[in-house]
């Protein structure tokens, strides 16, 4: 396997030093501004009537929405296999 010294030469080098020097004080300077609050797939939102019909309940956050499905086509096994020959 080639090093990267042969590939690239010496700037290969002087562009990976930039870039770990620019990286750690972009991290040391940001602040979570999440904080405490849920966001993405884990905040809890309003359900269309038919899926809080199916769910029990009139909110849900999409990774319960979607394990409560998953457990549903497993428990009546609509789950479709297929076999490749």
């Amino acid at each position: 396997m080639a090093s990267s010294a042969r590939v690239f030469g010496n700037s290969c080098r002087t562009l990976m030093a930039a870039a770990k020097s620019s990286a750690a004080a972009t991290a040391a300077a940001a602040k979570p501004k999440t904080a405490g609050r849920v966001t993405g797939i884990l905040k809890v939102q309003p359900v269309s009537p038919a899926l809080a019909k199916f769910l029990g309940s009139p909110e849900a956050s999409r990774s319960g929405a979607v394990k409560k499905i998953w457990e549903y086509v497993k428990s009546h096994n609509l789950q479709v296999q297929i076999s490749i020959l």
